[in-house]
């Protein structure tokens, strides 16, 4: 009866200093990245109509160790115009705090476009809807500005 406790005992300390190595082991890797979330509403002018637009836009950066590294998911519209659509893409840090996302529909082709933030006077962002990002189109043709938007950057800087 000792022996067989002695040989469980010796088992358990085993799994208990293999587990404890393995989990040691994984703790020094940083699978941790960047998320970049730009959503508002705003005006502007596309295909010549003056239109509202929105958008939610969400983006991991390139130091992703997943497969949506450096992808953008969401959905942009533009009122006047009658479009909605779904958007994939990615995303860049041009400049320290400035981001830009280059999106494309996933289905139908009819919407393609460029929004990069803007940074406050003291070179950060807003907490809160109160950001302005840029948006550029080439379909549909035009370009627009939202002074509401929340852009939230969240992950490890580096």
């Amino acid at each position: 009866m000792t022996r067989n406790r002695i040989l469980i005992g010796l088992c358990a300390l085993v799994l208990l200093v293999g587990f404890t190595a393995v989990a040691s082991a994984g703790q020094g890797v940083d699978h941790h990245a960047e998320q970049i979330i730009f959503s508002g509403t705003g005006f502007g002018t596309f295909n010549d109509t003056p239109s509202p637009f929105g958008f939610w836009i969400w983006c991991e950066d390139e130091d992703a160790n997943n497969p949506y590294a450096e992808e953008c998911n969401g959905a942009i519209y533009f009122y006047a115009l009658g479009i909605t659509k779904g958007v994939t893409g990615d995303v860049e840090e041009i400049s320290e705090g400035v981001y830009q996302m280059t999106v494309f529909s996933r289905k139908g082709g009819s919407v393609s476009c460029q929004l990069t933030n803007e940074l406050n006077d003291e070179g950060e962002l807003n907490q809160g809807p109160s950001n302005t990002v840029d948006v550029t189109c080439l379909t549909p043709g035009g370009g627009g500005q939202s002074t509401n938007a929340v852009v939230n950057v969240t992950g490890p800087e580096e």
